[in-house]
């Protein structure tokens, strides 16, 4: 769906213009009254299909938006309203507030008009029921459904909270539940701007909002913010995993009297299968005080990931209710994950918990569930179907894309050395059994695809088929060719895998070919130019097909490519509104969760970005690809644990992927777990010795364990296949630490020389040439470390990773008060960097602060900083001549120090 900041009233929907006033609604000679629309009848642009119902400010239908072609909901205004200057003020708010926020679970609202006098806002249109039809229907629903709906609707919250907008009126008659269940909050027409004193007809004093569903501060007609809506989203939440109210009453002054006068009822009374987490989750958002309760939608998105709250136990009759729910920190979040693992190993080895665990740990099944480890290569086109490469590779992702979805496949990345590897090499490599190879010709309109399923290890042939139709029935032969497939090799499918494949992308063979073409334009390595063009190609499939996901998901993949050439703003904004709505019209399409989460992570909304990536995982399981986007995305987040189990399970998935054991390597590193480190990393340089970060990597966790001369010969194997500056830079590190510091000079000046401009390099230049006896070259080095950093500050003033060497520089320079003062500045912003940390210990020991520096240095060591480093570093001469140094060394490293 387009922008809505970019949508601005339609002149020839009537709508209003500077001079036009809101008044009386006119008839005219052969309009329809607003209170009677018939089906068929015409709206300006608009065809009426039915009514849905009645809304606050009057009634609503579904009608086509012919110059669209797309299906709407139109909410007209009633009569008496639309002659209410406050109310129509509101109406009008209503389109400006919503147009602030983002966020695919909040309906999105297309028009503002006025046609032939009647007032109306034109919306998305959702084909399904609302949640409070659904639980009228179904009373309290099943707990993976409540929860997943729980979280769309506190995600939803946070990015229209985050726009400083408050709903207000938040009720299951204004959540919308579409046919993939996908809720979406409507009707934020009774918002209120936090950041500005928008007059909406609704001031302090006066009641807004539904008695069922208020707060208490609603109830008392207190000022209300946020906080608020997040007490209603907790009233929302009991009734989904109860079916119940936490308060009862004949009437709705008694109900708003109970919302200030009493505490709410447990859930686990109501529904005694109500996990403990849930149940104190709730009664945290139900806190009458509003100081109490969650202060963000965040929050409660963190709680819920973490799947943790303090227990609540027995209260007095007359007991307020005060839950104190810290929101876990980073390393908080990383020692719970911790100990959750280690329960998680011990308990897996019981046959009863591996279904728990599998639940926490979405889409994470075991690797020896894979029963079939196949290899499906491009088609190789042949005679005068040469321009026909992008529907030979289109029916290879159709194809791959249906195996991916199924629990039991295992499908490997085709490697572009494939086509010079004989099956047996390529099984070998890729850990496969099975390996499909065939080919396509054309002529005219005439397609034929000959496939050729080998399995490896028994030196057999399983399937040799050829497939014939014409070009306008492609989609039809890319489901002959799956089932022809999957029936060969005898792969079971479940019912659900059976629905998912049986369903079309589009029905338009035009648009589908314009998506062909555009894919095969970003395919892998493209330039910008190509990128742009498949954009365009997929935009076309689009304005074809409006209900095409995969042309939405195509412009995702488009727009996300060409962002990280341009870093223009636009470009992702595009990219993610794309995502959600593929997302939107085939919430089964893994694609478009694995999309839409590698969005998020780039626009770091991480808790979103975690919860893209587990959908996908849920519908292609065994996708290793998506376990190593989900580990990254952890790993950004914080989660290192987490990340690692992802990485781990990556590598069971494919044991024969090089990438896999590299980020698992590098999450190590972080963790200072070096000797893992080194091992994994050895296993990623030996599958995949191309790969430069691998090697690098590799050098970093010999330098780590003492090992000089391995760490030199990595850094320079990894300079070999890509002179990167940093490599350089980390090899000087290791020259600097052995004495070498004409060669640290060298390796330090090359690095700079590449296009390094990174204050640390340059702060470690001054030190090579400090320990050199230049000390006017390192002078300069170390001026030129303070003007880069302290220009970079200005574009972000909180980044650690800059603080830290401009603190250095300055202690290097002899002016210890300026060090002092921004070293502290970095550890406030992370305490818990161990880089910081000695960064700290050597600022104190060259301003001759030896207690202060051996406690930082403590701390530094205790948290995996390098031994080494502290040993050989010439900046802690001072401290090492203190017994206390070679103790502390013995008590932290005592099998690396003697």
């Amino acid at each position: 769906m387009e922008d809505p900041a970019a949508v601005s009233p339609n002149p020839g929907a009537g709508a209003p213009g500077p001079g036009m006033t809101w008044g009386a609604i006119h008839s005219q000679p052969g309009a329809v009254g607003a209170a009677g629309f018939a089906p068929g009848s015409e709206f300006g642009r608009y065809r009426i299909e039915g009514r849905i119902g009645e809304g606050g400010m009057g009634a609503v239908y579904r009608a086509l938006d012919t110059e669209l072609n797309r299906t709407v909901a139109l909410k007209l205004v009633r009569p008496e309203l639309a002659t209410n200057p406050q109310a129509m003020q509101r109406f009008k708010q209503e389109l400006l507030l919503a147009s602030r926020i983002s966020h695919k679970n909040i309906l999105r609202i297309h028009d503002l008009g006025d046609w032939n006098g009647v007032k109306f806002i034109s919306m998305a249109f959702v084909e399904g029921t609302d949640l409070a039809g659904l639980l009228d229907r179904e009373g309290r629903l099943p707990q993976e459904r409540a929860l997943r709906f729980t979280c769309q609707l506190a995600a939803a919250l946070e990015a229209a909270h985050a726009e400083g907008v408050v709903h207000r009126d938040l009720k299951p008659q204004n959540i919308l539940i579409d046919r993939g269940d996908n809720v979406y909050i409507s009707d934020f027409g009774l918002a209120k701007s936090l950041e500005a004193e928008i007059s909406m007809g609704t001031r302090t004093g006066q009641i807004l909002g539904t008695p069922r569903y208020m707060s208490p501060e609603q109830v008392e007609a207190r000022e209300v913010d946020s906080r608020s809506d997040l007490y209603s989203l907790g009233l929302m939440i009991y009734e989904m995993f109860t079916g119940e109210m936490p308060f009862r009453g004949e009437s709705a002054m008694q109900l708003m009297y109970q919302r200030v006068a009493e505490r709410p009822r447990d859930p686990r009374q109501a529904n005694p299968e109500v996990p403990d987490y849930i149940a104190n989750i709730i009664l945290k958002c139900l806190e009458k005080n509003p100081d109490r309760r969650y202060q963000s939608a965040r929050e409660i998105l963190a709680d819920l990931d973490a799947r943790h709250a303090p227990s609540v136990g027995a209260r007095a009759a007359n007991e307020t209710i005060s839950l104190q729910i810290p929101k876990p920190t980073r390393r908080g979040l990383l020692w719970t994950a911790a100990a959750a693992m280690a329960l998680a190993g011990a308990l897996a080895a019981i046959p009863g918990t591996r279904h728990g665990l599998q639940a926490m740990f979405p889409g994470a099944k075991a690797a020896d569930s894979i029963q079939y480890r196949m290899a499906v290569l491009p088609l190789r086109v042949v005679g005068e179907a040469q321009g026909l490469q992008y529907i030979a590779d289109g029916v290879v992702d159709a194809v791959r894309a249906k195996l991916a979805g199924l629990h039991n496949v295992y499908l490997a990345p085709a490697p572009p050395d494939a086509g010079s590897l004989d099956d047996g090499a390529l099984a070998r490599k890729l850990g496969v059994a099975v390996v499909v190879r065939g080919t396509l010709q054309g002529a005219g309109d005439q397609l034929g695809i000959t496939l050729t399923a080998d399995d490896v290890a028994a030196h057999r042939t399983l399937l040799h088929r050829e497939f014939r139709g014409v070009r306008q029935d492609l989609l039809r032969l890319e489901d002959q060719v799956f089932n022809d497939l999957a029936d060969t090799l005898l792969i079971r499918r479940t019912n659900e895998e059976n629905a998912r494949n049986a369903l079309r992308p589009t029905q338009d063979q035009a648009a589908y070919d314009l998506y062909l073409q555009a894919a095969s334009k970003i395919r892998v390595k493209a330039s910008l130019a190509d990128y742009r063009d498949g954009l365009r190609m997929f935009e076309a499939a689009k304005d074809r097909d409006p209900y095409f996901p995969l042309a939405y998901a195509g412009i995702a993949d488009a727009s996300l490519k060409i962002y990280r050439e341009t870093n223009d703003p636009a470009d992702i904004h595009r990219a993610q509104s794309a995502a959600e709505q593929a997302e939107r019209l085939n919430p089964n399409l893994p694609e478009a969760h694995a999309s839409l989460g590698t969005i998020y992570k780039a626009i770091d909304r991480l808790p979103e970005a975690i919860h893209e990536l587990q959908q996908a995982l849920k519908l292609a399981p065994n996708s290793d690809d998506v376990l190593r986007r989900l580990g990254a995305t952890y790993d950004a987040a914080g989660q290192k644990q987490e990340a690692i189990a992802a990485f781990q399970q990556a590598i069971r998935v494919n044991p024969y992927l090089g990438t896999s054991y590299f980020l698992l390597g590098a999450t190590y590193l972080d963790l200072g777990e070096n000797q893992k480190a080194r091992d994994v990393l050895l296993k990623a340089t030996t599958l995949d010795p191309g790969n430069p970060s691998a090697w690098f990597n590799l050098g970093k966790a010999y330098y780590r364990l003492e090992q000089m001369e391995s760490s030199i010969q990595a850094f320079h194997k990894a300079i070999q296949i890509n002179p990167k500056p940093t490599y350089y830079s980390s090899l000087g590190v290791v020259y600097f630490f052995e004495g070498r510091f004409t060669e640290a000079v060298a390796a330090f000046q090359t690095a700079i020389d590449k296009g390094a401009k990174e204050p640390y390099m340059y702060v470690n230049l001054g030190d090579a040439y400090r320990w050199s006896n230049q000390q006017p070259k390192a002078s300069t080095a170390y001026d030129r470390a303070i003007e880069l950093a302290l220009k970079k500050l200005e574009t972000n003033p909180q980044d650690q990773n800059t603080l830290g060497p401009l603190a250095t520089a300055y202690a290097k320079e002899g002016d210890f008060p300026k060090a002092e003062a921004f070293i502290r500045q970095a550890r406030q912003i992370d305490p818990k960097y161990n880089d910081l940390m000695y960064r700290e210990a050597a600022i104190y020991a060259l301003a001759g602060q030896p207690d202060q520096a051996l406690r930082s240095l403590r701390e530094a060591l205790s948290n995996g900083y390098s031994v080494l480093e502290a040993r050989k570093d010439p900046e802690l001469a001072n401290l090492r001549a203190r017994p206390e140094f070679a103790a502390m060394l013995r008590e932290i490293a005592p099998n690396l120090t003697k």
